[in-house]
């Protein structure tokens, strides 16, 4: 490393550990405070200010401004998951010229579950504000994001406080994460389409907006590095490193989590449409971290492995059909073996892949997650061409084996002391065997 690269890390060291000191005081007082804020903080909030609402909404262009207002009913969804947001469905039923209307909104706050600490890290992620901005200076603006209609988007940079209030995809439907055991082609053609189309529209933007759009850079992963020092071996922090590096180049607009259970999809021919949900992860970044992602952590093992090649030939031809030049299709299938890596990297790096800030409830419904991750992400590496890595990652290719191993042992073994912290007697094995994901291919 650069010298001058190791004063920049040293130095976000030395900025990085009063920042979590003072937002976690931050949340501990507006947990206590309730620090007012210019819109409603949580869905009890929102039905306590329907008329600002309203309001909002015919502001914005929404509701008719002469529209007759009969009712508005807020209902809450569950929070369960880790990170899962206070939201809900809004309904409105109106009367304009003589006719009436219902217009259903999805509203969405910052978490209310957990402790201060899981706030905390979720703060210093700036997971909301990265999500608002992306709302607000490009959904809107560009067609081509396959993201639902913003009606109001904002986020307190203070408190990391989020108010948004999207279009209902009431005609959707949604996957969830191994709950299902065939994936039809034509949702597997909506994602590759979706992803192109949003890598396309931002490739090698550099307009003044995409400084809204937050990038990972090498100072950054350098300290991610710091981390894991005392505790990763050589060759894998050198895959940390490196893979990190490459897929955090600022190529294009990346959704950062694009996984399935962040996708909504047409529940029937001409009911519905395909968008991402969730924008928190949103960076600037290599294409092919979105799609590495995706197939990697989304599909049956069995259907990833006989559609792979074919997905990344239709995403390639889709990248050209859309406007992309000077990228060919070897380019994308380095990027993407890399970006397995890297997704690899995320999924054993806590303060990426979300373990250090789980508690109650969310524990064990993380814990079988990543477990469903881990073991479709074990599989996909049986397979890979570990002498391509020691090659790129100037190490040996039993090195590269053994990187990978260990990672995967990484992932395993925080898992379990998240699991034996909750006190029940089933082994994560047992938990994933129950649920088809141990062996896949014999689903």
């Amino acid at each position: 490393m650069p010298l001058s690269l190791r004063i920049k890390t040293a130095l976000l060291v030395v900025i990085y550990l009063p920042i979590v000191g003072l937002t976690y005081i931050v949340v501990w007082l507006d947990r206590k405070l309730r620090f007012r804020l210019p819109f409603p903080r949580d869905l009890n909030q929102l039905t306590e200010r329907k008329p600002w609402l309203i309001n909002e909404l015919k502001k914005n262009g929404i509701l008719p401004t002469d529209a007759e207002i009969e009712n508005c009913e807020v209902t809450s969804l569950n929070q369960t998951l880790i990170f899962r947001s206070n939201a809900g469905i809004v309904e409105i039923k109106y009367r304009h010229h003589s006719e009436h209307h219902v217009l259903k909104c999805f509203a969405k706050f910052a978490p209310t579950m957990g402790s201060v600490w899981n706030r905390t890290i979720f703060n210093i992620q700036i997971n909301h504000i990265k999500e608002s901005w992306f709302n607000l200076y490009f959904v809107n603006q560009d067609t081509a994001v396959p993201a639902p209609r913003v009606y109001y988007s904002q986020v307190s940079l203070l408190t990391g406080n989020l108010c948004l209030i999207t279009e209902h995809m009431g005609d959707d439907i949604e996957y969830r994460e191994c709950a299902y055991r065939s994936f039809p082609q034509e949702h597997l053609d909506l994602v590759l389409d979706g992803l192109a189309s949003l890598h396309a529209q931002y490739w090698g933007d550099t307009s003044e907006r995409m400084k809204k759009v937050t990038e990972i850079g090498d100072t950054m992963v350098y300290m991610f590095d710091w981390m894991v020092s005392g505790s990763w071996s050589i060759p894998a922090r050198k895959v940390l490193v490196k893979s990190w590096c490459l897929m955090n180049q600022p190529q294009t607009v990346l959704h950062g989590d694009s996984r399935i259970g962040n996708m909504m999809f047409p529940s029937a021919p001409g009911r519905g449409r395909y968008v991402l949900i969730d924008w928190q992860a949103t960076r600037r970044g290599r294409a092919a971290f979105d799609l590495s992602y995706f197939l990697m952590l989304s599909l049956i093992s069995y259907h990833r492995k006989a559609v792979e090649q074919a997905s990344i030939d239709k995403y390639y031809k889709l990248l050209v059909e859309k406007g992309v030049k000077n990228y060919t299709r070897e380019d994308l299938e380095e990027d993407y073996r890399h970006g397995c890596l890297c997704t690899l990297v995320l999924l054993s790096l806590p303060m990426l892949s979300g373990e250090v800030s789980v508690d109650g409830m969310a524990a064990q419904l993380f814990v079988f997650g990543m477990g469903v991750w881990r073991e479709r992400v074990r599989i996909c590496f049986e397979d890979f061409d570990y002498n391509w890595m020691s090659d790129r990652y100037g190490i040996t290719e039993q090195q590269s084996r053994d990187a990978v191993t260990e990672m995967l042992a990484v992932i395993e073994q925080r898992l379990k002391g998240i699991y034996d912290a909750i006190g029940t007697k089933e082994t994560i094995s047992d938990i994933l065997r129950k649920n088809n994901v141990v062996g896949e291919f014999d689903v």
